[in-house]
């Protein structure tokens, strides 16, 4: 019997939105000091030493059996490219909206699914009883997909938009892949276990703008709660907004912006994959400076990253033995996460 045989796409994405329904998200706190782990792969990327390589990974090793979720700093992605990658999302969303819905996403006429302009109030990504209170840019890569046949407005009407999301994709993506062997440290198995797991990694990139006073009802989010269906997510954020739930002080934080450093969170297919090792952080997101403020918009730039689409990933052997057998079938993302997702 294949994979995708053996997985309830419908059910299971029924058990993502009753958990979430679940969650009670009405009483946020500021992070404390030491409520955030920080891994700093940097010295790592300078000397290939093993040394710096197994400091970074137990870094992260922690962080995602403890919290879920890290900020990711000496990741060597230039600050001044992330301005002008800022810069060209706030430049698009303010082409007339006419103009961005000759690419809106899922469109009949449009043969792949999940990519173009989706606009305020879809109740995609996640699906939530409400319409997510942002607008977004987004596309992917596949084995079958590449940068080109994505959908983009014409030159005129989005001049250098293409281009600088070409140059930024290219980069965020080289950081995943550099921390795919550290992962595997985390996990204790070779530093090249996950080589052919990801030798063309599935990814989607969301430019997302939430705009200061969107048309929606009470109770709606920014983007409502959820746990991505990622391996990892990387995560740039011009201004605060981003709110993850905390397991050692069963609480909801609110995740402060560092300068040029990406939020990484586990998605569920990392930890299906690590057996529950790794935890798959809940998160949501508000215009918190436009609840404060009034007047300010916000843009986040979250990079979902994903092992080849069709590779099986069996349960890690670091991550079971006699005493915890494996939870979950072996599966590949394409029979999992993206038939949830609707592709």
């Amino acid at each position: 019997m294949s994979t995708s045989e053996t997985f309830d796409a419908a059910g299971r994405e029924r058990e993502l939105l009753a958990e979430a329904n679940s969650w009670d998200t009405s009483a946020p706190v500021p992070a404390a000091h030491d409520d955030i782990p920080t891994v700093d792969i940097g010295p790592w990327l300078e000397s290939d030493s093993p040394d710096d390589l197994r400091e970074a990974a137990d870094a992260l090793r922690h962080a995602s059996e403890t919290v879920g979720f890290y900020q990711l700093v000496g990741h060597g992605v230039d600050p001044a490219m992330i301005q002008r990658t800022f810069a060209a999302i706030k430049t698009f969303h303010e082409i007339p909206e006419a103009v961005r819905q000759q690419i809106t996403m899922d469109r009949p006429d449009w043969p792949i699914a999940g990519v173009g302009y989706l606009p305020v109030g879809e109740r995609k990504l996640p699906r939530r009883k409400f319409g997510n209170l942002n607008e977004a840019f987004l596309l992917k890569s596949d084995t079958s997909i590449a940068f080109d046949d994505n959908q983009w407005l014409a030159e005129a009407d989005a001049p250098g938009f293409k281009t600088a999301v070409g140059e930024f994709a290219a980069s965020v993506e080289a950081v995943a892949l550099r921390l795919v062997p550290v992962y595997a440290a985390a996990l204790d198995l070779p530093t090249s276990f996950f080589d052919d797991a990801f030798a063309a990694p599935f990814w989607r990139l969301r430019m997302t703008h939430y705009p200061p006073d969107p048309p929606g009802p009470d109770g709606a989010y920014g983007i409502a709660p959820h746990v991505d269906t990622t391996f990892f997510t990387l995560l740039l954020q011009d201004s605060p907004g981003l709110t993850i739930f905390h397991e050692p002080r069963q609480e909801w934080v609110e995740v402060p912006v560092i300068d040029n450093a990406f939020v990484v969170n586990s998605g569920e297919l990392l930890r299906q994959w690590s057996n529950d090792r790794f935890l798959s952080a809940r998160h949501f997101a508000n215009n918190t400076i436009a609840n404060n403020t009034g007047a300010a918009s916000r843009y986040s730039i979250p990079f979902f990253f994903n092992a080849n689409a069709d590779y099986v990933m069996e349960c890690l052997p670091s991550c079971h033995d006699d005493d915890n057998p494996p939870k979950y079938a072996p599966v590949s993302y394409r029979a999992s996460q993206a038939a949830v997702q609707g592709e």
